[in-house]
C-alpha cells in the first residue's frame, strides 16, 4: 500500500521484478559482449569497437544503478553525487556515439562494394584520412554531444528508483535542437550509406565474391557486419521518431543560459520514483544482437578454441589444439589468388573479424 512520508510518495518498498530481471540479464549480456569487443580490439576496427563499447557500457551501468538502487524508494540511500555527474554525461552521448559507429561501418561496406574507386587499394594518407574520419564521428561526436547537453541542463541530474542517473534538460526549441539533432544526423547518414550498400550489392551482384575476396574477407564476414549495423539502425530510427514525436516542446521556455545555470538553482538534483526504463530493454536487445552475429560465427569460435588452449585445456582435449586458429586461416586469402586479383580494398573491412 502506498504511503505519504515527509511529501514523499512510496509505490514500493522492496525490489520489483523489472529489477531482478534486469539485475540478472545486463551483467549476463555484459560478459557475452567481451568476445566481439576483444575481436575487433585486435584487429583495430575503430567503428565495431565503438559501436560495442557503447552497448556494453550501457548495460554495466544499467546493472550498477539497479545494485546501488534497487529500491523505489531511495530515501536513505546514496545520493548519487559524483557518479550520476559522470554517468549523465555517458547517457547523453551514448544514442550519438551508436548511431556514429553504426554510420561508420555501413560507409566501410560501402567502400568496400565502390569498384569504381580506388581499384589498387587505398593509399597510405586514405587510410589515414579513414581512421580520421571515424576518430570524428565515433569520438568526436559524443564528445559535442556532452557539451551541448551541459549547456540545456536544467540541474545537475535527476535520480530515479531502480534506473539511477538520468540527465534533465530544459524543453525549449534550443535544447530539443542540441539534443536531437546530432543523432539525427547521424541517423540520416547511417541510412543513406545502407541504401548505398545495397544497392551496390545489387549493381555488383555477378563480381560480389571476387570483390571480397580481393579485400581478404568472406561473404559470412560482410553480411554480419551488414546484418548488425542494418539491424541496429533499422531499430534506433524508430524509436528516435517516438523519442522527438513525445519530446517536441508543445511549450517552449525562453533559454537565458546565466539564468540556466545559476548556482543556487543549478546545483541541485531531483529524486524520483520510478522503475526500469525502456531504454535498458533496448540495451539488452543490442547486446544479444551483437553476441549472436558476432559471437557466434566461425571466426568466434576459432577464437574460443585458441583461449581454451592458453588456458592449458589443449592437454585434455587434443583436438582443441589442431587448428586453434584455423578459422581465420581458412577464412582469408591465399597468396597465389592475391597475386592475381586486381582489387585491393579498403584494409578496415579486410581485418574485420579475420
Amino acid at each position: 500500500m502506498a504511503t505519504q512520508d515527509e511529501n514523499y510518495l512510496i509505490i514500493e518498498d522492496h525490489i520489483i521484478p523489472q529489477g531482478v530481471i534486469l539485475a540478472v540479464l545486463a551483467p549476463f549480456v555484459f560478459i557475452l559482449n567481451f568476445p566481439p569487443l576483444i575481436w575487433h580490439l585486435r584487429n583495430r576496427n575503430t567503428a565495431a569497437v565503438s559501436m560495442v563499447f557503447w552497448v556494453m557500457l550501457m548495460n554495466f551501468l544499467s546493472v550498477l544503478n539497479v545494485i546501488i538502487w534497487p529500491y523505489i524508494d531511495m530515501r536513505d540511500m546514496y545520493d548519487g553525487q559524483g557518479l550520476c555527474d559522470v554517468e549523465i554525461k555517458l547517457l547523453g552521448a551514448r544514442t550519438a556515439g551508436l548511431n556514429a559507429a553504426v554510420l561508420c561501418l555501413l560507409r566501410a561496406l560501402a567502400a568496400v562494394l565502390n569498384v569504381d574507386k580506388n581499384l589498387l587499394g587505398p593509399s597510405k594518407a586514405q587510410k589515414r584520412w579513414n581512421t580520421a574520419v571515424e576518430m570524428v564521428w565515433c569520438v568526436g561526436l559524443p564528445l559535442l554531444t556532452m557539451i551541448l547537453q551541459y549547456i540545456v541542463q536544467l540541474n545537475r541530474f535527476a535520480l530515479l528508483g531502480v534506473s539511477g542517473c538520468q540527465p534533465m534538460s530544459l524543453m525549449s526549441w534550443t535544447g530539443f535542437v542540441l539534443i536531437f539533432l546530432p543523432p539525427m544526423i547521424a541517423n540520416a547518414i547511417a541510412l543513406y550509406y545502407a541504401i548505398l550498400v545495397i544497392y551496390r550489392l545489387n549493381k555488383y551482384r555477378s563480381s560480389f565474391n571476387s570483390i571480397l575476396a580481393s579485400s581478404n574477407t568472406t561473404r559470412s564476414r560482410f553480411f554480419c557486419l551488414f546484418a548488425t549495423a542494418s539491424t541496429l539502425i533499422l531499430g534506433i530510427t524508430p524509436v528516435q521518431i517516438y523519442i522527438i514525436v513525445t519530446q517536441y516542446p508543445r511549450q517552449s521556455y525562453p533559454f537565458n543560459f546565466r539564468k540556466l545555470h545559476d548556482p543556487a538553482t543549478w546545483n541541485t538534483s531531483v529524486v524520483l520514483p520510478s522503475t526500469v526504463l525502456y531504454d535498458r530493454w533496448i540495451n539488452l536487445a543490442c547486446g544479444f544482437l551483437i553476441f549472436f552475429f558476432f559471437g557466434m560465427g566461425r571466426d568466434a569460435k576459432g577464437m574460443y578454441k585458441e583461449w581454451l588452449v592458453k588456458m592449458g585445456l589443449g592437454r585434455l582435449f587434443p583436438v582443441l589444439s589442431l587448428d586453434s586458429h584455423g578459422s581465420s586461416q581458412r577464412g582469408g586469402l591465399s597468396t597465389d589468388n592475391s597475386k592475381r586479383l586486381l582489387w585491393r580494398k579498403s584494409s578496415w573491412i579486410a581485418t574485420t573479424e579475420r
